[in-house]
């Protein structure tokens, strides 16, 4: 399957239909395999000044959701030089998704469970007793969901954590749904 938005263009060269079939066919091969979808692809062959003697240039711009990549490539002959392009495009998208998985990973190690331990309903606060036996400090507004008022000591909640003026306190909590 092809990224829905592709633009094949050649200058100073006719794009051969041999060219734009291999084209076609490696974008469908990085769109199979990628984690990210393509969203948007721009090929370009240009025959340099020196292109009857072999000299041809590829530029390659992929747009996935919040990133854009770009490849150029010089060369005497299209074909490989088209394979060698994608080639390097699809080590870009592999780069990217790695880094991406972790990012998201990074974020999911912020992510702890604990249990309320304490509740001040008048002021609207409260402490979490963490995995590593510190007491962390959370306010009503940090809830992502429910109301402070449905809140009991001995819940279990999950929270992100970060150090405050007076220790630790959770920038978000959230009930853990038994």
């Amino acid at each position: 399957m092809l990224p829905q938005d592709v633009h094949i263009k050649g200058r100073n060269v006719e794009i051969l239909p041999e060219w734009e079939e291999k084209i076609r066919e490696e974008l469908a091969k990085l769109q199979k395999h990628s984690v990210e979808p393509i969203l948007h692809a721009r090929v370009e062959i240009i025959g340099t000044a020196h292109h009857h003697l072999g000299a041809f240039e590829i530029h390659l711009v992929a747009n996935l959701p919040g990133h854009t990549l770009t490849v150029a490539r010089q060369g005497e002959f299209v074909l490989p030089l088209i394979i060698e392009a994608f080639n390097a495009l699809d080590k870009q998208i592999r780069e990217f998704s790695r880094q991406k998985q972790q990012q998201v990973k990074a974020h999911e190690e912020f992510i702890h469970r604990g249990r309320i331990i304490r509740l001040f309903p008048e002021e609207e606060y409260g402490f979490i007793a963490a995995p590593d036996g510190t007491d962390v400090f959370f306010h009503a507004n940090a809830l992502k969901r429910g109301l402070f008022e449905h809140l009991a000591e001995g819940m279990t909640v999950e929270f992100g954590q970060e150090e405050g003026d007076q220790g630790p306190q959770a920038t978000w909590v959230q009930v853990v749904e038994s």
